[in-house]
C-alpha cells in the first residue's frame, strides 16, 4: 500500500494542476467523505466531491497545488501543500475579486483496500484566504 500511497498523492496533484475536475474524482472511493476542518459541511461520495474541484477550479482558474511534505504511514498520509490562484469565479459566495491568492493548508487522508481515498480532511488557512480577497470576517 505505501507505494499506492505515493502514486494517489501524486495524482491527485496531477489532477489539480490539470484542472481535471474528473481525474480528482478518480482517486476516490465511490463512498469517500471529505471534511473541510471549521466548515459544517461534509462531502459525502465522489460527484459532491467532483462538485467541489469544479468550483474552486471555476474561482480559480490558474490554480495551482504545490505540495511541500508528504508523510506516509501504511494507508494513511498527511501533506502540506501551498495554493496559488487568481479569484475570477464566485467562491463561497464571494464575487470575483481579481485578487491573487496564497494559501497553506494541510490534507490527511485515509486510503481504502482498493487503492482510492476513502477519506481526505482539509485545514486550511481561510481567514488568511479571505483575508487576501478583501473580505471582513
Amino acid at each position: 500500500m505505501h507505494r499506492r500511497t505515493w502514486e494517489v498523492n501524486d495524482a491527485t496533484y496531477a489532477a489539480w494542476n490539470a484542472h481535471d475536475a474528473d481525474a480528482v474524482e478518480a482517486v476516490f472511493a465511490e463512498d469517500a467523505v471529505l471534511i473541510e476542518a471549521g466548515s459544517p459541511n461534509v462531502l459525502r461520495g465522489r460527484a459532491a466531491i467532483r462538485e467541489r474541484a469544479v468550483a474552486l477550479l471555476t474561482a480559480f482558474p490558474d490554480f495551482h497545488l504545490e505540495r511541500i511534505e508528504l508523510l506516509v504511514d501504511g494507508d494513511r498520509h498527511a501533506d502540506r501543500w501551498i495554493m496559488t490562484g487568481t479569484h475570477r469565479g464566485l467562491l463561497f459566495g464571494i464575487p470575483p475579486t481579481g485578487r491573487s491568492v496564497r494559501v497553506a493548508g494541510a490534507t490527511f487522508t485515509r486510503m481504502g483496500e482498493h487503492g482510492l481515498v476513502v477519506e481526505d480532511v482539509h485545514f486550511a488557512d481561510m481567514a488568511g484566504l479571505l483575508a487576501q480577497l478583501g473580505v471582513n470576517g
